[in-house]
């Protein structure tokens, strides 16, 4: 990874990234600090990379890819951070005024998304839908705390993850989408 955020020129500066946290910081979860970017209407995430619900940084950062896909989502990568011994991973997505939905409205708004609950009585965040063009795809840690209600009633995954069985379905399936 190291060589690739070289490659591209988009390592930031620990204080930098220190002082956006510290601006104006928001609620954030397991795998992520969070801030708002007032002037940018988004928001600032840092995730520590050992602490990320994927098996990878390239899982991590291909489920952003697809969740800008399937959720029409403005995710952007905005680069790495060494912060120690620790790589940091730092993106942006769009500021979503709203609350977090409680599990029976959260089931039923991420149906309108066509994604169905396989297991209705438990409280596991897993959805499937059917795609197109892959069949099944499975989408995880959709949980309250990673989606927000907006004033409409739409409900927006902020933090979704998807499941493939290994890295080289992971890598077809973003190559059937025309996404890599």
């Amino acid at each position: 990874m190291s060589n690739f955020a070289n490659g591209v020129s988009i390592w930031m500066k620990a204080e930098a990234v220190r002082e956006m946290l510290e601006a104006n910081p928001m609620k954030g979860g397991k795998e992520h600090r969070v801030a708002f970017l007032v002037d940018q209407k988004r928001v600032f995430k840092v995730a520590d990379a050992r602490r990320l619900a994927t098996e990878s940084i390239f899982d991590y950062l291909t489920d952003l890819v697809l969740s800008n896909h399937y959720f029409d989502d403005d995710i952007q990568l905005e680069g790495f951070c060494q912060e120690g011994d620790r790589l940091l991973v730092i993106t942006t997505q769009p500021y979503i005024s709203g609350i977090h939905p409680d599990w029976t409205e959260l089931r039923a708004g991420l149906a309108r998304h066509k994604l169905c609950d396989p297991a209705p009585r438990s409280f596991g965040g897993n959805f499937i839908f059917d795609d197109g063009v892959l069949g099944e795809v499975d989408v995880f840690d959709l949980h309250p705390n990673n989606v927000i209600q907006d004033k409409n009633g739409w409900l927006n995954p902020i933090d979704a993850h998807f499941y493939f069985h290994d890295r080289e379905a992971r890598i077809a399936a973003l190559s059937k989408l025309d996404l890599m």
